[in-house]
């Protein structure tokens, strides 16, 4: 069996985050044998967006490719990164049509796979939740079939990620692509994984053999924290409803996210491992 080691990391959370990236590459490819990292880049820029400084330092760590989320256009000048098609970066495919940038992610593999593993095409999707999220979406559904039945290559593996606070519709977008992306003479789902609540969950799996499946990869930044910012200011905000600025913290840094192994040759997932890697002070 040809196995293919992809790591995903959760939402990078302002410099520490960034940092906790570019510590935990090394990690991931030479202890754990990843040939390639994916990144959720949404929280880059201060915990609020990604900057086109921020994507480039995250290229310059390690990531292969980029997603971002419901603060993709946080930072304006982003959308000249994300519109260029030589950069490895894409928006929510469940926004409008006509909002800027990519919806799809091709890996790009050759250099970093060893002799005689071979791959096929692989593709990364990152869509939107709607249940309780500030930035109206269409379905990620219907967005997640549109993209796929478009794509040209039939023998494609493809690893969608849903950016969502319901764990609900995470796990429901998972059992969809199992039932309707599991063809052999069309694209394959391989994963589902979910980001933005910054908190990893214990319930990465395997559904019916084939798709990975994990409710939400958790941050990659200080844990010391409320999801990233800084617990006083969070307490005097919302206990005492005072003024606050709520900074990301420094302290307790952490990368966290997920190990997929994936048969190339039977397009499958054959195991899903939680990554968590904590960054010496």
């Amino acid at each position: 069996m040809s196995e293919l080691r992809i790591a995903f990391l959760g939402d990078v959370v302002g410099s520490p985050g960034r940092r906790a990236v570019a510590h935990a590459w090394p990690k991931l490819r030479d202890l754990h044998g990843a040939h390639a990292l994916i990144v959720n880049g949404e929280n880059a820029r201060n915990g609020s967006g990604c900057s086109a400084d921020n994507y480039r330092e995250l290229r310059r760590a390690g990531a292969d490719a980029v997603t971002l989320g419901d603060h993709v256009f946080k930072d304006r000048a982003i959308a000249d990164v994300l519109e260029d098609r030589l950069h490895p970066i894409a928006r929510p495919a469940n926004l409008s049509l006509h909002a800027p940038g990519k919806r799809l992610i091709r890996l790009e593999l050759p250099d970093k796979l060893p002799p005689g593993l071979r791959s096929r095409p692989i593709y990364v999707l990152t869509v939107l939740g709607r249940l309780y999220m500030p930035l109206l979406a269409n379905s990620p559904f219907e967005a997640v079939d549109r993209e796929l039945s478009a794509l040209p290559e039939p023998d494609a593996m493809v690893i969608v990620e849903i950016h969502a606070e319901a764990t609900s519709e995470k796990q429901a977008l998972a059992w969809h692509c199992l039932e309707r992306w599991s063809s052999p003479t069309a694209p394959t789902v391989v994963a589902v994984l979910g980001t933005h609540t910054h908190v990893q969950t214990a319930d990465a799996r395997v559904l019916e053999h084939r798709l990975a499946a994990m409710t939400d990869l958790g941050m990659c930044g200080p844990h010391r924290s409320v999801i990233g910012r800084d617990v006083a200011a969070t307490l005097n905000a919302m206990v005492r409803q005072g003024p606050a600025s709520l900074d990301v913290a420094t302290d307790e840094n952490q990368a966290c996210g997920a190990l997929l192994r994936l048969d190339v040759e039977h397009r499958r997932s054959v195991a899903i491992e939680p990554i968590r890697i904590t960054v010496p002070d």
